[in-house]
């Protein structure tokens, strides 16, 4: 029996990309917490809370490095 834990990466479309920036950026206008969002992406996009906050990092530290 293998117990390794194994871990799979299903990359990113720019279509999830743009769904969950959507929902990030309406949910903080509508001052919801950031937590309880990542669950309500992780419901849309079929995918864990800790991937869309993993992802939603990665394109804010992006853009981020874009402006400077």
């Amino acid at each position: 029996m293998d117990t390794k834990t194994r871990f799979y990466y299903h990359e990113w479309t720019s279509t999830e990309d743009a769904r969950l920036t959507t929902i990030m950026l309406d949910g903080m206008r509508d001052r919801k917490k950031v937590l309880e969002l990542f669950c309500e992406a992780s419901d849309q996009l079929q995918r864990t809370a800790k991937s869309c906050q993993n992802r939603w990092y990665e394109i804010r530290a992006a853009k981020n490095s874009k402006a400077v």
